[in-house]
């Protein structure tokens, strides 16, 4: 009997499973899809409904700061919770969906796809940067001048 056993391993210790998972929740809220093992989808179908579950119930934010656990950048962020809010509106469960693509041609393993039930786009931006830094930077260098030195031939005395 398996008595105090939970959860999937998937052949890693503790800090190894936390950031495949963490990378895989990632991948879905930025993708909005993902294909990969089942064992893998299994382990991550419940944090990613949490989540979605979270962005949709609580204040928005408090959803922004568990998300933010998660993507660690505040525009995903902002993007991700604007876009599910428009996409899933009213909606509090059942944000998932897997599908069996095949198995893989290494080891035979069974893959799946991994989305949401609703096509989501998330158009995430990078971060604008501010210019006027840059160009300040530009003006206090200053142009090198190299200096010319000529050689002076000796004469040689005998």
């Amino acid at each position: 009997m398996k008595h105090r056993i939970f959860g999937k391993k998937l052949g890693r210790n503790h800090n190894e499973r936390q950031a495949l998972i963490r990378s895989l929740v990632k991948a879905i809220f930025i993708h909005g899809s993902i294909q990969t093992t089942m064992a893998k989808s299994e382990l991550i179908v419940s944090s990613v409904e949490s989540l979605s579950t979270t962005i949709m119930t609580k204040p928005e934010l408090t959803a922004k700061r568990e998300l933010f656990k998660t993507l660690q950048n505040q525009a995903w962020v902002n993007n991700v919770v604007k876009t599910m809010k428009e996409t899933f509106s009213g909606q509090t469960s059942n944000f998932t969906q897997t599908v069996k693509v095949g198995k893989r041609f290494g080891d035979d393993s069974l893959m799946v796809k991994l989305s949401f039930i609703k096509p989501v786009k998330f158009e995430i931006t990078k971060a604008k940067k501010v210019k006027e830094k840059a160009d300040k930077k530009a003006e206090s260098k200053k142009p090198v001048v190299k200096k010319v030195v000529k050689k002076t031939e000796k004469k040689e005395t005998k």
